[in-house]
């Protein structure tokens, strides 16, 4: 499944999620990592999911393929990177 990475597609993804997530919170996050947790250590609800999805959408001009989404590629900011660089198409 690796083989199929972009990683420099990947690199620009989580950077995008690190630059969205503190203003999407609401609060300075001093330090995101690919373990950092989306809903036990950042607070995340369904609802700022699936907006900070629609933001990465707009910022990065891809579309995700949202219907692929599991629980598990949502626990952590790699997970959902690692997701999103795999599911999305250029617009």
């Amino acid at each position: 499944m690796a083989a199929n990475l972009d990683v420099e597609f990947r690199q620009r993804v989580f950077d995008a999620v690190r630059l969205i997530l503190p203003r999407l919170l609401g609060r300075n996050i001093p330090a995101i990592a690919d373990s950092t947790e989306l809903r036990g250590q950042l607070g995340l609800r369904s609802a700022s999911t699936l907006e900070l999805l629609l933001e990465l959408e707009d910022s990065l001009e891809i579309e995700i393929d949202v219907e692929q989404i599991g629980q598990g590629n949502m626990n952590t900011v790699g997970d959902l990177t690692d997701f999103v660089a795999r599911h999305s198409t250029k617009d």
